[in-house]
């Protein structure tokens, strides 16, 4: 079945149902039409047994004896190619005209009175009814029956009939499903063509359409799935291109430092140290930087493993705050928070700690001299919250969207400071705790930025 065209398989399954459909349609005609036959016979039958007990009674009110009384009524009823037979409650037969009705099995039924039913003789079926009748003193079992053979008749040419016309009806529809479906599957043939043309960096897709169907619905998560995968595609481009100028620009410094260097062949000591402080510097940049590139890549890919172990998230930004005091008091910034309760939690502390850094670094670098950086921490039901608010120029209603996209660097004069990868590594580990972390405000009077921890749920121990 799956080496046949999609086609094929839609005929040959359509085929099979109504094959089935057919079968069913044909059982249920042949046994109605049977029951109607039956029932045509037993209203005959009963219209018979009416007769003949109007002309019993006619004849016993003549003062005939039962057996004359009989023999005369079976006489009179005409009923050609019928079974007459009349018999008294003893099951003796007073008078009966059987046209080849087995008797032997007429009176061994006609115990239970009344009834209708159907025998087996050697010239047929027959269908009998019998009923039983008191006149005055007298009691009579009337029974007459009829052959059936019309009615068999009538089903087989039936039965007959579904034999010659189901096969041709199954013939005619997969003919037309195969029609059919050649003619709903050609939009998803012309699609796949136009696809395989499309080119992973051109701006085509498969075009707007009108249909409102499946194959519109199907078009347009197409093209958007291209949309996608060209933006990826261009985030990743972008991604090479920031990292490879990242990287030049230490890598550029270091070269030149050893090539003015080694182009005298005696230096002072002062300058050897002065060069290897500028080495220095630049390895850590680019040693800061390359850790920061492998964070996200492995987080792109899926693979950073997290290491949940139960910890105080206050303690975590107590430890942060004192960590990035140094930094502070060299641009002259301070950083203010309030008391805060233990506030219990489950993460990964490593990166936990590195949120919170890259968050209050951020802070303390757009903080002008004189400022403060403010930390608070509260626990909410069924969330913690921690808000980090500076005291810099803000942030441009237009650049907001940006501030956590990758490589982005609002401040020209701090390009040096770092490769703007603080934020989107931060929000990642927010993501990766299944909170978030959100530019609250921005301002003229500064910036705040809000990070949401959920409490309460377990973390899975890779980031899918």
């Amino acid at each position: 079945m799956r080496t046949l065209p999609l086609r094929a398989r839609l005929t040959l399954w359509y085929t099979l149902a109504l094959l089935v459909v057919l079968c069913v349609f044909a059982a249920t005609v042949l046994w109605q039409q049977q029951r109607i036959g039956v029932r045509r016979v037993d209203r005959e039958l009963a219209g018979l047994l009416t007769t003949l007990e109007n002309v019993v009674q006619e004849e016993l009110n003549e003062k005939d004896d039962p057996a004359t009384a009989a023999a005369e009524a079976t006489g009179t009823v005409n009923a050609t190619g019928r079974g007459i037979a009349i018999l008294d409650e003893r099951g003796t037969v007073l008078s009966a005209r059987w046209n080849g009705l087995d008797v032997h099995e007429a009176l061994r039924r006609s115990d239970a009175l009344p009834r209708a039913w159907t025998v087996e003789t050697k010239s047929g079926g027959w269908r009998l009814s019998a009923r039983r009748r008191t006149f005055g003193a007298i009691t009579f079992d009337l029974i007459v029956g009829s052959p059936i053979s019309d009615v068999r008749r009538e089903q087989r040419e039936g039965l007959e009939a579904m034999l010659v016309g189901i096969p041709i009806a199954l013939v005619l529809a997969a003919a037309g499903g195969m029609w059919l479906a050649s003619i709903g599957l050609r939009p998803i043939t012309d699609m796949a063509q136009r696809a395989a043309r499309i080119a992973p960096n051109g701006l085509e897709d498969l075009g707007q359409t009108a249909r409102t169907d499946e194959l519109g619905q199907l078009a347009d998560a197409f093209n958007g799935l291209v949309a996608r995968l060209r933006a990826t595609l261009q985030t990743q481009r972008q991604f090479m291109a920031d990292a490879s100028h990242e990287l030049r620009t230490p890598v550029s410094v270091v070269r030149a430092t050893a090539d003015v260097m080694l182009s005298r062949d005696h230096r002072d000591e002062a300058e050897y140290r002065e060069a290897m402080a500028i080495v220095g510097g630049q390895t850590r940049r680019l040693s800061r930087l390359v850790d920061d590139m492998l964070v996200l890549a492995r987080a792109d890919a899926g693979g950073y493993p997290l290491r949940p172990v139960d910890l105080y998230l206050d303690e975590v930004v107590a430890e942060c705050r004192r960590a990035v005091d140094v930094l502070a008091t060299e641009r002259g910034v301070t950083i203010r928070s309030g008391a805060s309760p233990d506030i219990p939690f489950r993460g990964d502390e490593d990166l936990l700690r590195r949120l919170v850094l890259n968050v209050l670094q951020n802070a303390v670098q757009h903080t002008p001299a004189g400022g403060s950086v403010g930390v608070d921490i509260r626990r909410e039901t069924e969330a913690v919250r921690i808000r980090v608010t500076d005291e810099g120029p803000g942030i441009p209603a237009d650049d907001q969207v940006r501030i956590f996209d990758r490589f982005v660097q609002l401040d020209a004069a701090r390009r040096g400071q770092g490769a703007g990868l603080g934020l989107p590594i931060a929000r990642w580990i927010a993501e990766a705790h299944r909170g978030t972390l959100v530019l609250e405000y921005s301002g003229p009077a500064g910036s705040t930025f809000c990070l949401s921890l959920p409490v309460g749920s377990d973390l899975d121990l890779t980031l899918a």
